[in-house]
């Protein structure tokens, strides 16, 4: 029985003497052969090889800054500094701004913030009580991360003003454009909390010792969905002959808009700490009727409610029947016309 044999793995010193050889010819297959087998080996082994890639060229700086940055040892240190200092280059300065001395991260801030965000520069020196946080430079989201981490206070004023300009940016999105959303069953009302990204605020809430805010939250999204219930809305989409995924979408809409409402106009300025789009809010009457024809350009205008419950129903009626459809399939493909003769559909 003929078999391909198994080669055997080469020594590791070996290897890094071949790496280390550029003009050997053997960098290549040795680079090759280490990158597959460097998880698996013994740390000592994995240091010598980490330092003869900080050397090399910057594919091979890159590599190497990928490994270093969870196998850290102060062993690095001095190397990867000569290199931040020469390069500045964004796979290192994150182990810069992790690993080393905060002093240090303080004194290169400016450099490190250009190559890398602001959030990950602002993790680590909020460690410092007196290194002020720029809100204007993260989102709210990272900003309660940032306080979490540092364990620093956040106001119940400060996260609820996070949280409801969050919320509206939400509602400025086109439903069909908004992603991660709980898909809920038919005849539901929408909730602020089936948009995944704002119900992730409420651990973080409850992490920072705000469960009176969390309360209050859940309290308000309550009034909402009371007031979408007494609308005719979500009565209308319910009879509207649309598939799952259309109903979604509309059901969103409605939702957004009675959400978007229902903020308060405090939450809607540019007075408040976080930045705010321009926007101009999308409501459903906008978008709910996405495929116009020329008819009803010039019909009366009706509501949002009755649209929902008369579109579908126009659309079916104005459809060609089954004759008209076969005609146009023979008169633009040649092939269609030949089986629809075949098989004697025709006769429709």
């Amino acid at each position: 029985m003929f078999y391909k044999k198994t080669p055997r793995n080469r020594p590791i010193a070996t290897l890094i003497r071949w790496y280390s050889d550029k003009k050997g010819g053997k960098v290549t297959e040795a680079r090759r052969e280490i990158a597959k087998r460097f998880d698996f080996l013994d740390w000592k082994d994995q240091k010598r090889i980490i330092l003869a890639f900080l050397q090399s060229g910057k594919t091979d700086r890159q590599w190497a800054y990928g490994k270093i940055y969870r196998q850290w040892d102060e062993s690095y240190q001095q190397p990867v500094r000569e290199l931040w200092e020469e390069y500045h280059e964004n796979m290192c300065a994150w182990s810069v701004i992790q690993h080393f001395p905060i002093d240090y991260v303080r004194e290169q801030a400016e450099r490190l913030e250009e190559v890398n965000q602001y959030y990950h520069l602002c993790m680590r020196l909020a460690e410092q009580p007196d290194y002020p946080i720029d809100m204007s430079k993260l989102t709210g989201r990272q900003y309660l991360t940032v306080m979490l981490n540092a364990r620093r206070p956040v106001s119940a004023d400060d996260a609820e003003c996070i949280f409801f300009r969050t919320l509206y940016q939400n509602c400025l999105a086109n439903p069909r454009h908004l992603r991660n959303v709980v898909t809920k069953k038919r005849g539901r009302t929408f909730s602020a909390f089936d948009i995944n990204f704002i119900y992730s605020f409420i651990p973080l809430f409850r992490q920072l010792d705000l469960d009176d805010l969390v309360e209050k939250l859940y309290i308000w999204d309550e009034e909402v969905r009371g007031q979408m219930e007494q609308g005719g809305e979500l009565k209308a989409l319910d009879k509207a002959c649309i598939d799952d995924e259309e109903y979604h979408y509309r059901r969103m809409a409605i939702g957004l808009d009675y959400i978007g409402r229902a903020i308060d106009d405090r939450y809607k300025t540019d007075k408040s700490p976080l930045p705010l789009r321009k926007d101009p809010i999308i409501t459903m009457s906008e978008w709910l009727l996405p495929y116009p024809t020329s008819d009803e350009a010039l019909a009366p205008a009706v509501t949002p409610a009755e649209s929902l419950a008369t579109v579908e129903t126009a659309a079916f009626e104005n459809a060609p029947n089954a004759p008209e459809m076969i005609e146009d399939m023979k008169a633009r493909r040649p092939a269609v016309e030949a089986l629809v003769n075949e098989l004697g559909l025709e006769i429709l």
